[in-house]
């Protein structure tokens, strides 16, 4: 009995191990760089002690996940041969407590709609645009309204900037940004008529693209005009950010979808994803999902490690959004639909739906960071939702804090400004940042060269004066030995290295005549001869 007591707890031990190296691998920073291509010891030390320190935090933020946040991903469960997505808002309204219930709402505002909207980063503030000019500001955790003003001219997007502070609207001739007081902070008039805006966080970028497809990066930092791109494929009203990434992604009429970031005038990636205009564009929070709708009523989800797409449904969609735990929303007309992956298999099927009143439009729809909930911007004002599951439950005070005091706001914003990312470092694959660059061909160093090289070390060791010893010691047979000894030290790296190349070279040769198919008798006879 004694013996399997031992082995149980052997086990659970191993099994909390393997548990422990699985979250780990989370909050790594990509994999680490191989130091021992590096020929300068110094520097190798000091990025060894960088990668182990790495480690330790990720191991430690893998003890805090596990043990100190104590808060599960919600979901909704039926029973028996019930559907979820069967379950109206008025149940699970009742079924909760008086909080949550709080967050089923939905403001009517007729006459100034249709409205669009977006939440800060922490998810406790909102911002809402009418159409017709109407902007509100709204403290989403105790449902009060900060500020509302009119600008009396068209708006057709608002977005958040590097706090809840400020916020951009894309209005009739140019954006403009605002405070959380109302007042006019700036207007960027080098953008034009803007149809679509989005703020880059890391990098205190602000991208548009107006009317006439010209995609714009300035900083909000300095104030500088980083770049001005020509798409060449027209005006659009789709755009959306990687978070992963921090490439922009453009919808266009004939069906393809651009992938841009700031030092390319070029688009990254041009796919064609519909037989058709794209109506929207979302994508996972990994950045390794992207799902698109178009007017040929289907909607596509596509892994963007392969660029192929992996599951295509029937449906009409005007809106797209994915929440923090990968649940997408999709609402047309004034109907919502929510979809979830149950096996982790990238199979997604519907989870919830929701019909608004007959007559509603959807413009948007948008989860709520760090909450369980979904907004809704359409023709008669906005409307939230609860979707169980949807939200991080454990936030992370030192990215966002939904109840952050004004000193911890200012902090964090000097903070963001110190960490502050350049234009450069928005590629398709983040994890290059960091590592070693190889070595072009072109760059690497010739066998004469080396040779060169060898030849000019041993003559300097030859020419060195050696040390006088003592009586006995300084006879020239030995002073002739410790030259040769000199001299075969120096030879060592240079002979290793040639003798490395050699065997790569071997390798090469044998895989390539490995792989090369073997011919019949009647025909080896035709095959040309390669001199040894």
């Amino acid at each position: 009995m004694g013996v399997k007591a031992v082995k149980v707890v052997a086990s659970s031990d191993e099994d909390m191990a393997d548990d422990l190296k699985l979250k780990a691998k989370k909050y790594l920073r990509g994999e680490s760089a191989d130091l021992e291509k590096l020929p300068d010891k110094k520097l190798k030390g000091q990025l060894a002690v960088k990668e182990e320190l790495y480690g330790r935090s990720a191991k430690t933020a893998a003890k805090v996940e596990k043990w100190l946040l104590p808060n599960e991903i919600g979901t909704l469960e039926a029973e028996g041969v019930e559907k979820t997505w069967r379950i109206k808002q008025e149940a699970i309204a009742h079924e909760v407590g008086l909080v949550s219930a709080k967050k089923v709402h939905d403001i009517v505002l007729p006459d100034l709609g249709p409205y669009t909207l977006d939440f800060a980063a922490n998810g406790s503030i909102m911002a809402v645009a009418g159409q017709k000019g109407h902007l509100a500001i709204v403290d989403i955790l105790n449902l009060n309204l900060i500020k509302e003003f009119q600008v009396r001219e068209k708006v057709r997007d608002v977005a958040f900037l590097h706090n809840q502070e400020f916020f951009a609207t894309a209005q009739k001739k140019y954006p403009y940004v605002y405070n959380n007081r109302g007042t006019e902070i700036h207007c960027l008039k080098e953008h034009g008529a803007v149809t679509r805006l989005q703020f880059l966080k890391n990098q205190n970028l602000i991208a548009t693209i107006n009317k006439f497809g010209q995609l714009r990066y300035q900083d909000v930092a300095q104030g500088t005009m980083v770049a001005n791109h020509r798409t060449g494929m027209g005006p659009t009203n789709v755009m959306h950010l990687n978070p992963t990434n921090d490439v922009i992604a453009l919808g266009h009429s004939r069906g393809t979808v651009t992938m841009w970031n700031a030092t390319s005038p070029n688009p990254l990636v041009k796919m064609l994803c519909h037989h058709g205009p794209l109506t929207a564009l979302a994508f996972h929070p990994n950045g390794n999902l992207m799902a698109t709708a178009g007017m040929d009523r289907k909607l596509k989800l596509w892994d963007l490690r392969k660029y192929e797409v992996f599951q295509t449904l029937p449906a009409h969609v005007t809106s797209l959004d994915f929440s923090q735990n990968g649940l997408l929303a999709t609402a047309n007309g004034s109907f919502i639909r929510v979809l979830r992956d149950d096996t982790g298999s990238q199979n997604y099927s519907w989870y919830m739906t929701h019909c608004m009143v007959k007559g509603y439009q959807t413009r948007k729809v948008l989860f709520r960071p760090y909450d369980d909930a979904l907004g809704i911007g359409h023709s008669m004002g906005w409307s939230s939702i609860l979707i169980p599951g949807s939200g991080e439950p454990n936030f992370d005070s030192w990215v966002a804090n939904p109840y952050e005091t004004t000193k911890q706001r200012r902090e964090k914003e000097v903070q963001s400004l110190l960490d502050k990312l350049p234009p450069e470092s928005i590629m398709l694959d983040p994890s290059k940042i960091g590592t070693l660059k190889p070595p072009r061909k072109r760059d690497k160093p010739k066998k004469e060269d080396r040779e060169a090289e060898m030849e000019e070390v041993l003559e300097t060791v030859k020419n060195a004066p050696l040390k006088n010893k003592t009586k006995g010691r300084n006879k020239p047979s030995k002073v002739a030995a410790k030259k040769q000894e000199l001299v075969s030290l120096v030879k060592r790296p240079f002979l290793e290295k040639n003798m490395k190349e050699e065997e790569e070279l071997s390798k090469k040769k044998r895989k390539r005549i490995a792989e090369e198919p073997e011919l019949p008798k009647s025909l080896q006879r035709f095959v040309r001869k390669t001199a040894e």
